[in-house]
């Protein structure tokens, strides 16, 4: 573990984010099966906003090679944690939802009180499902609710009325429950088919005993959890990751304390290339638009409520990247950058927070960062909305511009 040292840079906190999210050429990842593999977990609320998420974090891809990943298997979305629609690979699918799931059962359990929904009800939706993706392939969301109404399942109100609680429960359920899953992409709709082939959770780090909560595999499952969040999202507090996970705060503590003391074990398979490095423990000097010093082995630290965990390797990473960290940046709406955190005060501040979702309702924009700060955000067919502290100058203008056509024509490929 490295000696304690100060790293001082403009905006350190973000420019260090901006590099663990994998968003400069020295951390893009070679694809963007691999671009999701690293951060585990990915926004995948709004369908038109995936694309954009993964070909900025993967070296040279397009729209198509993402509707590559999706119809060739290596990708899926669905609600494996914290109740919000996510993209992961098929390998790490089944042990995720399997290690978290229990945080949302007390809401999962009164929903169906409320809405009437019994075992005997879901299994019949269940078999309903399978059946029909049996006879006709990968299928779209409204031919499944049309299959759900023919069983009698649905009545007729309730499978014509949009946004209807009834039909999304058994929707969000199945796929939680490991049965369905979303993949192939068509237009802006994901289409759904049999998660059972999906490789299972016993493949994942809690080994044969799987990863539910209360096996033996759990507390490796939250440990590799917390290890690919830190690596891909560090610097980071507990309080990110038990709001990224719905994790008490005193289990997501134990989880990063645990990749800490894994990923700096002798036996521990580093490979940059692949972010697999040590973490290491922070603080940052200033809060969260300060610097971050690290903390050696031999500094008495341990968990602690201002304690950051971040990749060992990222302050030497900013040094020999520090023009490219400030570069402008075009993210979609939902981006990790900028939802992946507790507290982004370091991204932007709250007339900015206001800015990105003017209606406070969960709905955001896409967004424009320059040197670590967001300076706009660009509506989906509208014109720039510039933030109230952004430095207009042609230099921004320019460069805004820029990153937009580029990453626009890379979408359109």
């Amino acid at each position: 573990m490295p000696a304690a040292r100060p790293v001082a840079a403009p905006r350190e906190m973000s420019y260090l984010r901006i590099l663990a999210q994998g968003l400069v050429p020295a951390t893009t990842a070679p694809d963007v099966v691999e671009a999701v593999r690293r951060q585990l977990a990915m926004q995948g609320q709004q369908p038109s906003a995936v694309p954009h998420a993964l070909i900025i974090r993967a070296d040279g891809a397009t729209g198509s090679d993402v509707d590559a990943a999706f119809a060739g298997g290596h990708l899926v979305r669905s609600w494996p944690m914290r109740g919000t629609v996510h993209i992961t690979t098929t390998a790490d699918h089944h042990w995720l939802r399997e290690a978290l799931m229990h945080r949302t059962d007390a809401w999962t359990r009164q929903s169906e009180e409320r809405l009437g929904i019994d075992d005997a009800l879901l299994r019949s939706a269940a078999d309903t499902a399978l059946a029909l993706i049996q006879a006709e392939g990968p299928t779209a969301r409204s031919r499944l609710i049309e299959a759900w109404q023919e069983a009698g399942l649905l009545d007729s109100a309730d499978a014509s009325t949009p946004g209807t609680w009834h039909r999304r429960h058994l929707l969000v359920r199945l796929q939680r429950e490991g049965v369905l899953v979303q993949g192939p992409r068509r237009g802006n709709e994901h289409l759904i088919v049999d998660a059972r082939a999906l490789p299972g959770a016993e493949t994942g780090p809690g080994g044969s005993g799987g990863a539910a909560h209360g096996t033996g595999g759990h507390r490796a499952a939250l440990a590799e959890i917390a290890r690919r969040y830190a690596a891909s999202h560090g610097p980071v507090s507990a309080a990110d990751l038990a709001r990224w996970t719905t994790l008490p705060l005193a289990q997501a503590t134990r989880a990063l304390e645990d990749a800490v003391e894994v990923t700096n074990a002798a036996a521990y398979p580093v490979d940059p290339a692949a972010a697999r490095v040590p973490l290491v423990r922070a603080r940052a000097e200033g809060g969260l638009r300060g610097s971050v010093r690290l903390l050696g082995a031999d500094a008495g630290a341990g968990p602690g409520r201002d304690v950051l965990y971040l990749r060992a390797d990222l302050p030497e990473l900013l040094e020999a990247n520090a023009r490219a960290v400030g570069r402008t940046l075009f993210l979609p709406s939902f981006d990790e950058l900028h939802v992946g955190y507790k507290d982004r005060l370091c991204l932007t501040d709250a007339a900015g927070e206001r800015l990105i979702c003017p209606a406070a309702n969960g709905m955001f924009r896409p967004l424009l960062v320059d040197r670590g700060r967001v300076v706009a955000v660009r509506p989906v067919g509208e014109g720039l909305l510039w933030a109230d502290g952004a430095r207009r100058s042609a230099r921004l203008e320019a460069a805004v511009d820029r990153v937009v056509r580029r990453v626009e024509r890379r979408l359109s490929r």
